[in-house]
């Protein structure tokens, strides 16, 4: 099998970028009379705060500072303790060393540090331990602070720069999932995902629509900060990540879901039906009976999305709206089917039939037929005062841009490309 390797990254290119210049500014620092100091541990310092996202950029500077400052102040306490003593034993030394870093990793807790503890232990042992008998060790000490203020500058600076563009506010952008945001590629999904996070910071409005239930949803997006509800269920429910939220449903009617799982199971099939208490979906249960639903069910109960109820404790006099109903069967006999159920329920439902995890295994689902897409969409639209709507998806014609090559970075490229343009 031929392996993909990955494009080298805005963060591999920055790096680079970054430690150069690091070793232009000591080069610089030799033509100076106070000292030129170590580019080594500016370049670490540097790539330290190389970081995917700017608030954990500015949140490793500060680390790194807080980090080098306490070690730096310890450190010139030991140098001064030498001096002053006459300690020309170097063993007394790494002893002391030793013993002095309870206070100093103390000084981390006590300051709510603990994050820069590591730092602050690696300056403090690059001073003491390889400088305690310099003819002037203080001078060492002085140039390590500068070394690293200098590459968390460099490094900051480098990760920040951004060319100056203009965005697409007023602009909604959805896209699917599979094949299009989601590539089969390991290498294109922590891609696809910073670059999302990015867009969406800049104020990007994105959402994501989908025929997946939330519990199917989450773990697909996990890492993703979407800030705007997402369309679940093929347009049967509109929910909100962060708030574990249904906001809008679409229910089958209840006689004629009932009459569907009545017919279903009357032709020797088994169904989960899918009804939503309050914010709470319930995925009711008779048998799992074949290796699909067997797959699809051991997977999904582990999640705390999703609910299994055996079908024996539902209480149908409850006030329940049964958003969807699904089988899982192979796929000549899925297909047979829907064909009998549009002929049967056609005017009431929607039916939709995709993919299932178990090889030659279908997945059909049934939908209220006022379920849709492009209602959701428009309450979306309606919340973000968007001014249109730009959709990605793999169905040819179905969708505003056609994703053909299997998603992931590319679909992160074309929407880069429609968010931002350049103001030159």
């Amino acid at each position: 099998m031929k392996r993909k390797f990955p494009k080298p990254g805005a963060r591999i290119i920055k790096s680079s970028i970054a430690v150069s210049l690091c070793m232009m500014i000591y080069f610089l620092r030799t033509l100076l009379p106070l000292g030129n100091g170590i580019p080594f541990y500016s370049a670490l310092a540097a790539l330290w705060c190389m970081q995917p996202y700017q608030n954990s950029t500015k949140e490793m500077a500060l680390q790194r500072s807080a980090g080098t400052l306490i070690g730096a102040v310890y450190g010139l306490i030991i140098l001064v303790f030498i001096q002053l003593c006459n300690v020309n034993s170097q063993m007394l030394v790494y002893f002391t060393a030793s013993v002095m870093l309870i206070p100093v990793l103390y000084t981390t807790v006590v300051m709510n540090k603990k994050n820069a503890s590591f730092f602050s232990c690696v300056v403090f042992l690059s001073i003491v331990l390889t400088h305690s008998f310099d003819e002037n060790p203080y001078l060492f000490v002085l140039n390590r602070i500068l070394d690293t203020f200098i590459g968390i500058a460099v490094g900051v600076g480098v990760n920040e720069f951004r060319l100056p563009v203009k965005h697409d506010d007023a602009t909604l952008f959805i896209s699917g999932i599979d094949s299009v945001l989601i590539s089969d590629s390991p290498y294109s999904i922590p891609y696809s995902k910073v670059e999302l996070n990015r867009l969406i910071a800049e104020g990007m409005n994105f959402t994501i629509s989908t025929i997946h239930t939330p519990s199917e949803l989450i773990p697909l997006m996990a890492g993703v900060n979407l800030k705007l509800p997402v369309i679940v269920m093929d347009g049967a429910a509109l929910y909100d990540i962060s708030d574990n939220t249904y906001l809008e449903t679409v229910a089958l009617d209840n006689d004629v879901s009932n009459a569907i799982v009545s017919y279903i199971r009357a032709h020797g099939f088994e169904c989960f039906v899918s009804a939503l208490y309050d914010h709470t979906l319930l995925n009711y249960y008779d048998g799992v009976i074949n290796e699909g639903e067997r797959s699809y069910f051991e997977k999904q109960k582990k999640s705390p999305y999703c609910n299994y109820v055996h079908c024996s404790f539902r209480n149908k006099k409850m006030n329940e709206k049964i958003i969807c109903i699904s089988v899982i069967e192979k796929s000549d006999r899925i297909m047979h089917l829907k064909k009998e159920l549009e002929k049967h329920f056609n005017t009431a439902v929607r039916i939709a039939v995709t993919e299932s995890d178990c090889e030659h295994y279908l997945c059909l689902k049934i939908y209220s037929s006022y379920a849709s897409k492009n209602t959701m969409i428009e309450k979306i639209r309606a919340f973000t005062n968007s001014e249109k709507t730009i959709t990605f998806g793999s169905i040819k014609g179905a969708y505003d841009i056609y994703i053909e090559d299997g998603g992931g970075n590319n679909t992160i490229k074309k929407l880069k490309k429609l968010f931002r343009s350049s103001w030159l």
